[in-house]
């Protein structure tokens, strides 16, 4: 973008464009026929560089010489880097006209989970099997108290009373207590049993909103990453389509080929295919999250870069303590199995008796002929012994075994497997901070390698194929930049929801209860 040109007249000048006004080099110029300016100063004014008048026509004849050799002196690679990192400032987003959100404009995602997890068909789901399990516990909580009975009786009879035949018509009604007393304690582990089923069920609640919440802030996290390129795309097409004038003009003077107008021309098209290539997938990015939140999304504050560290930090080399971190879905399967244990009864209670108290109390009875003795009051007590002869009792203790020894298996599996993903994401996580760290340096110097090779290019120092590759090259390495960043981010979300911590790193309220 640099054009140089120097006339016989008063004054020398240098045409730059991209560099910053009130920029000034000094260079010695030597004079013939006059007195000496041992260091006459160079300026840059906004527009053009500028050296004050030198006195003189033999003057004239002698410092254009001067100022061809301090040119090609510029004009050397170690210069253009130079000249490239002072024109830095022309060359940001905010003065290509490119739209710069301020960071902290839009909705914070923490406001969006707020409003989307209670309508979450997951979050619905874990939340009415939660109010299954309360209802499950309230029942057999009740088997430990009184059960009312009433009862009506209406019946003829034919019977013998004091040697006469008599026809006898019963009407009567009845109101009682039926208490268990004992049964080896089968309800109490039923009880027990159901309060673990009650408190997984909160496990799963919370399990759910922290699934929810990382599917949501997944789908927030790509959105970003898709509005962090666009800016890059865009840049990389204008730039492309200033250097497709650029050679269209030079191919008009003759200074150009018509193959280096056709190789703009190309990298131009994959430029703007890469473009809107972008905003297609921004839209359809934009489409999940709605289907997600389940309403119409609007703009979003950018997510943190690293979330706050979860119980066994990013880089633990070992399992991290689980028992602390709480998860909960291993927090679930250890209360299921827990639960599954409880109602395991020992080998006695097949053989034990089941003991009730009864109470009877009469509420009217209209029998005729009358009975010789009415019954207005009366309680038992019965022992019952149900032993089932095709062995249904030991059939069923079998069972519960086996569904404790299952439910234990797998709240095992669901805690190796939470340990052996948390192992694998701290290694994950320390590597793309590493590679993070390692492209924003890689872009930077594409930054100011782009900056001087197109100063190069104008001088003619560098080919056309050179400074397209250039530009692909940059763009390649600021979209693997924005895949570190979403892979990193997505890895610690992950990590966060696995450790049963995301929710509070989101800011949100457990809500379990």
């Amino acid at each position: 973008m640099a054009s140089r040109f120097l006339t016989p007249s008063s004054s020398a000048e240098i045409r730059v464009s991209g560099i910053p006004s009130a920029t000034t080099f000094r260079t010695p110029i030597r004079h013939s026929g006059e007195s000496r300016n041992p260091r006459a100063p160079l300026r840059w004014n906004g527009r053009r560089w500028h050296v004050p008048a030198l006195a003189g026509e033999a003057s004239r004849r002698s410092w254009i010489p001067a100022f061809a050799g301090m040119t090609a002196f510029l004009l050397r690679p170690a210069w253009l880097v130079v000249l490239a990192a002072l024109a830095a400032p022309a060359w940001s987003a905010e003065s290509r006209g490119l739209a710069v959100e301020p960071a902290t404009a839009g909705e914070p995602l923490p406001a969006l989970l707020a409003r989307a997890l209670p309508r979450d068909p997951q979050v619905q789901t874990a939340l009415a099997q939660l109010e299954i399990a309360r209802e499950r516990e309230r029942q057999a909580r009740s088997r430990l108290g009184p059960s009312l009975v009433a009862s009506a009786t209406r019946g003829g009879e034919r019977a013998v009373e004091l040697g006469r035949m008599l026809e006898r018509h019963t009407d009567r009604a009845e109101a009682g207590l039926r208490w268990n007393l004992y049964n080896y304690g089968d309800d109490a582990a039923e009880l027990a049993g159901a309060g673990r089923d009650t408190a997984a069920a909160v496990q799963e609640l919370r399990r759910a909103r922290e699934e929810a919440a990382e599917r949501i802030a997944t789908a927030a996290a790509e959105l970003q990453r898709l509005d962090g390129l666009l800016p890059r795309a865009l840049q990389r097409l204008d730039d492309v389509q200033r250097l497709v004038r650029q050679v269209q003009r030079q191919a008009e003077l003759g200074k150009a080929s018509d193959a280096d107008a056709q190789q703009a021309q190309v990298s131009l098209l994959d430029a703007q295919i890469a473009h809107e290539q972008l905003l297609l997938d921004r839209e359809g990015a934009q489409r999940r999250l709605a289907v997600l939140a389940g309403e119409p999304v609007g703009p979003l504050q950018p997510l943190a870069q690293d979330f706050a560290a979860g119980t066994g930090g990013a880089d633990a080399a070992v399992p991290p303590d689980l028992a602390a971190a709480q998860p909960g879905v291993v927090s679930a399967a250890q209360l299921r199995a827990q639960a599954a244990r409880e109602r395991v009864r020992p080998v006695a209670s097949v053989l034990a008796p089941r003991v009730d108290l009864e109470y009877r109390q009469r509420l009217s009875d209209r029998t005729s002929p009358a009975l010789t003795t009415e019954q207005q009051n009366g309680w038992q007590l019965v022992a019952r012994w149900e032993l089932p002869l095709g062995g249904e009792l030991p059939s069923r203790r079998r069972e519960t075994q086996r569904r404790a020894e299952a439910a234990e298996a797998e709240a095992e599996r669901t805690l190796r497997g939470v340990q052996a993903d948390l192992v694998a994401l701290g290694p994950r996580e320390a590597a793309s901070r590493r590679a993070l760290a390692q492209l924003d340096d890689q872009v930077q110097r594409y930054d100011a390698l782009l900056r001087a090779a197109a100063l190069q290019f104008d001088a003619g120092r560098r080919t056309l194929a050179q400074l397209l590759q250039l530009h692909d090259a940059r763009f390649n390495a600021q979209q693997r930049r924005a895949d570190m960043a979403h892979q990193l981010r997505t890895a610690q979300l992950h990590r966060l929801a696995l450790e049963g911590s995301l929710l509070q790193a989101l800011q949100l309220a457990s809500q379990e209860d």
